[in-house]
């Protein structure tokens, strides 16, 4: 019996290009909106939320995903991911945005070269946002307009093209009370469908209400497109793809990697012409996980083409993708690295019901401060509201230590309000799916586990081939960050060693072990102290850290003597991180700094050291 199916596989897939070669080839329009999270929309909460008629009136016509996921929480690691098919952390593209451009992997391009090579038009209308340099094979045209396929000049010429809207950007929740008092919303902000973890004030109503506004501007949008691929008599053969780019973009929610950050609506269009080849009732919904990792192969696999063994997507449409077989799907990983200046370390696993998040950071609360998010004046009432103690205990959460682990039960708690991890009664299955996490991270040589500065210096020529020659260091780098999982009497042993290691990265996380555990950890106050003549500014700045919060010591001469020994823009970043942190910890703290301090800069330092000098 085996032997029989080895050999049809072995038959039918090839044949399967040649039924799809031999037709005409599908069109595909990707119709990307900024910064939305299917919990503020309608179609995927009967009905509560933003009312979207032309995304209706695609899903009759196709099927709606209800677990589609953008594997990172911010637009540049998101879509480095569905350029590239892979594995974002892997490459070295989750950082948002790059400090420096890295390559593709070798032998690999960008997915739709692919489809260019295979005679399609590929037009992008018009952001990119890439933390890889650009495929310059990837498009016939990178910087279009609405309806870019117009332009091939040969109109039975198949295409692929990408429309970005930025309707619903984050930005667009960026006004004041004076917009509050005299524009009124279209949707009722007393109708809105709050989310658990938000305070119910005006400020959050109106807020809630806008961002449903915006994306009902997204959906008139949308409504266009498809009446511009009617006119021109190419819709019943073009597969149209709606999907946000990543989570959000209410306070807690784009830029972290609860499922609000993570997860985007997700509607595909089957065209008349294939409906008899895709195995999928139209007007349906169907369970199964999808991620951007599979985006680009499911466009190559429609497209009859061979999907590149370098990329870690897998197609989830095809004549020979069941629905059975597509619901099937239950797994997919998420991952938020560097946010702008702020640098957060998540990884997340989903498996069926069960949601893993792994914190490497854990006395950092969420909110530590980002100047972008903070723009908002539903993110500034909430953190207010923290202070003067008026939040309940699902809605303070967010502004206080975040721990190592959480795991949920999404079955029971969709927004993640209840973490299970402490509770004995889920030991397994916290043990399960915190193997399932550290066997990717290992699989996929993370980059994470090493400081930005560090693989940047050692390895932006070659990211991938430099975290396959480290898989021995990342393994390493794994143990003792998850010696934070123990308590301090358990791994001091181990910590002591680490704390001496050769490797900076491992004395950085046995440190920020250290500074999770606190005052059980103060025993090892004196090795600590020790390292503040460290050779490196990264361990330095984080024994800082430690000593601050517990002996209680003065730390800006210190750190400013750390950020005058910084070698990057990555290393300065990581040290007002910490200074960041202790400012969050100890308000009053006056971290007063010139241009004179900080000789080495990037992109987000200036942010950072606005925050810091701010009352």
């Amino acid at each position: 019996m085996n032997k029989i199916n080895i050999i049809w596989i072995a038959v039918s897939l090839p044949s399967l290009a040649n039924i799809i070669c031999a037709e005409e080839r599908p069109n595909f329009v990707w119709f990307m909106a900024e910064d939305i999270a299917p919990q503020f929309m309608g179609l995927y909460n009967d009905g509560k939320g933003a009312q979207t008629p032309n995304l209706e009136r695609l899903a009759r016509d196709g099927v709606i995903f209800s677990n589609a996921y953008s594997n990172a929480p911010v637009s540049s690691a998101a879509r480095s991911t569905l350029i590239t098919g892979c594995y974002a952390p892997r490459l070295g593209v989750s950082w948002h945005r790059k400090l420096e451009q890295v390559p593709m992997p070798e032998g690999l391009q960008m997915f739709p070269s692919y489809l260019r090579e295979a005679g399609y038009h590929t037009s992008n209308a018009a952001k990119t946002d890439y933390n890889c340099f650009m495929d310059e094979n990837a498009w016939d045209q990178v910087k279009g307009k609405m309806g870019e396929w117009r332009s091939r000049p040969d109109k039975n010429q198949p295409f692929f093209f990408v429309r970005t809207n930025a309707a619903s950007h984050e930005s667009c929740l960026h006004f004041d009370e004076g917009t509050m008092n005299i524009k009124q919303t279209e949707h009722d902000p007393s109708e809105v469908n709050l989310l658990p973890f938000h305070p119910d004030t005006r400020t959050f109503r109106y807020t809630y209400a806008t961002f449903y506004d915006k994306i009902r501007r997204v959906d008139d949008e949308l409504g266009t497109l498809m009446d511009m691929l009617e006119e021109d008599g190419v819709l019943d053969n073009t597969f149209i793809f709606y999907f946000g780019d990543n989570g959000g973009s209410l306070p807690g929610s784009k830029g972290y990697t609860g499922e609000t950050g993570l997860q985007v609506p997700l509607v595909v269009y089957i065209p008349k012409k294939w409906r008899d080849r895709i195995p999928l009732s139209v007007n349906s919904r169907t369970d199964g996980f999808v991620s951007f990792m599979d985006f680009g192969p499911t466009l190559l696999h429609l497209a009859g083409l061979e999907v590149p063994m370098k990329m870690d997507g897998t197609p989830f449409l095809g004549p020979d993708i069941s629905e059975e077989k597509l619901n099937s799907r239950d797994i997919v990983y998420g991952y938020g690295d560097r946010f702008d200046e702020l640098y957060a370390f998540n990884r997340t696993v989903r498996k069926g019901k069960w949601k893993y998040s792994r914190n490497f950071q854990p006395y950092h609360p969420k909110s530590l401060y980002a100047a972008y998010r903070y723009k908002q004046k539903a993110f500034r009432e909430w953190e207010l509201l923290y202070k003067e103690n008026k939040l309940d205990d699902i809605q303070k959460r967010f502004f206080e230590p975040q721990g190592p682990e959480e795991l949920y039960d999404l079955s029971v708690d969709p927004y993640e309000t209840c973490n299970l991890a402490a509770d004995p009664l889920y030991a397994d299955d916290l043990k399960k799916m915190r193997r399932l996490l550290i066997n990717n991270l290992m699989t996929q040589n993370d980059l994470g586990l090493l400081p930005e500065s560090i693989w940047l210096e050692e390895g932006k020529q070659n990211p991938v081939g430099y975290g396959s020659q480290s898989h021995k260091r990342l393994k390493r780098l794994m143990n003792v960050a998850n010696l934070q999982l123990l308590p301090f009497s358990k791994a001091k042993e181990e910590i002591r060693k680490a704390l001496v290691s050769p490797d900076e990265a491992e004395r950085c996380w046995a440190l920020t072990a250290c500074v999770w555990w606190g005052d059980k950890a103060s025993e090892l106050s004196s090795q600590i102290g020790e390292m503040l003549k460290d050779p490196s500014a990264l361990v330095q700045s984080r024994a800082v850290v430690f000593l601050t919060t517990t002996t209680h010591i003065n730390p800006v001469g210190l750190l400013k003597k750390v950020l005058l020994q910084a070698r990057s823009g990555a290393e300065t970043l990581w040290i007002l991180n910490d200074m960041a942190y202790l400012k969050n910890y100890y308000p009053d703290l006056c971290l007063s700094l010139t241009n004179d301090d900080i000789p080495v800069k990037c992109e987000g330092v200036d942010w950072r050291i606005d925050y810091l000098l701010s009352p």
